[in-house]
């Protein structure tokens, strides 16, 4: 709790504040006003304004701790990445995970969610990429893959997992979200995105925040089915994907040890050479707050991530001994959370958001 910004202050309570335990609390009895304006006791945390915090010089007053907040982030949402128009490695946003982070099973339960401006045209007629990740060289681009996409042809938002290590060993599930029809097993995914019947573009961006991005979440359950997959559209729950299509039963084995590409705005590898293929964009799409779970969030979970359409600081949410991955490109594509970094190339860059 906060220092009050007016009225009579405590020493001991403000040292408590300082000290971690909250303004209020009985603390400690032998506070220095010196050692708390000064930093010695801890600190000063210097998110707070200049006029809510202490500047360290004398006369030390009590009064510089109006409103002061020990434990204010310092958390900023300015920038977000451009996906380049471009295709190739060249115009790439990638990361190689090397530590098994992201090495997802057909077992494992997992969240991945992040906040997109539409970029492209409506008359693109292909797939939007949005996310994926698979085996680096692979030969394939269905081996030890999850990926987010959106099916412009079909308006209709995709995630597909599986594995694939020959031409003739392949399996895969795949849930589909249908957002032009509001009747029947399609309606929750119309009124979750509110685009209406047309479809997803740069001049129809359904339901966004005031930025006008949209936040995407899509939650996997530990069953190995399409139907453990839920969609939230900034936090409308779309529920399981309506159709879900699969071939095979989970063998061979998702690699919990394979290296994974992991891609923004591309749709991965195919063969040896890790090159980036069509991105699926006529503009620049952007992306903002790039967070993996390795849980399935509930759906108050994603409420909470969404919170009220204004990016949070994702290491203060509830769950947040569960995110494993948090990209926020505030000035580069180094990660808050993460031993991995992604690498903006070409065209591909910081913008502001």
């Amino acid at each position: 709790m906060a220092v009050p910004s007016s009225g009579t202050l405590s020493l001991a309570a403000i040292f408590a504040e300082v000290n971690g335990d909250g303004y209020g609390d009985p603390g400690e009895d032998k506070a220095s006003l010196q050692k708390l304006s000064t930093g010695a006791v801890a600190t000063i945390n210097t998110a707070n304004d200049a006029a809510d915090r202490p500047d360290g010089s004398t006369p030390h007053a009590m009064s510089e701790f109006y409103a002061y907040d020990h434990d204010l982030s310092s958390f900023t949402n300015a920038q977000a990445v451009s996906k380049s128009t471009s295709t190739g490695s060249s115009n790439a946003i990638t990361f190689t995970d090397t530590d098994d982070t992201f090495n997802f099973t057909s077992s494992d339960a997992w969240t991945i969610s992040f906040w997109i401006k539409a970029g492209w045209s409506s008359s693109l007629n292909t797939n939007i990429h949005f996310i994926i990740g698979q085996k680096t060289s692979a030969s394939y681009q269905l081996t030890d893959m999850v990926k987010i996409l959106y099916n412009e042809s079909n308006n209709r938002l995709e995630c597909r997992y599986g594995n694939k290590t020959t031409s003739s060993n392949a399996w895969y599930k795949n849930g589909a979200w249908l957002f032009h029809s509001n009747s029947g097993s399609y309606a929750a995914g119309y009124a979750a995105a509110g685009l209406g019947a047309t479809y997803w573009s740069a001049s129809n961006r359904g339901y966004v925040n005031s930025d006008d991005y949209t936040l995407i979440t899509v939650t996997k359950s530990t069953t190995n089915s399409a139907a453990a997959m839920t969609l939230y559209w900034n936090a409308n729950d779309a529920g399981a994907p309506p159709l879900q299509t699969s071939s095979g039963s989970g063998s061979p084995a998702m690699s919990s040890t394979n290296d994974r590409l992991w891609s923004l705005g591309s749709n991965g590898v195919h063969g040896s050479s890790n090159d980036q293929l069509k991105a699926g964009n006529s503009t620049a799409t952007v992306y903002n707050d790039v967070t993996i779970w390795n849980k399935e969030l509930s759906s108050s979970e994603v409420t909470e991530l969404y919170n009220s359409g204004t990016v949070m600081d994702a290491q203060t949410h509830s769950a947040s001994s569960n995110l494993i991955g948090y990209w926020q490109f505030e000035g580069d594509g180094n990660a808050t959370v993460s031993n991995d970094n992604f690498t903006i190339s070409g065209s591909s860059a910081i913008v502001s958001k």
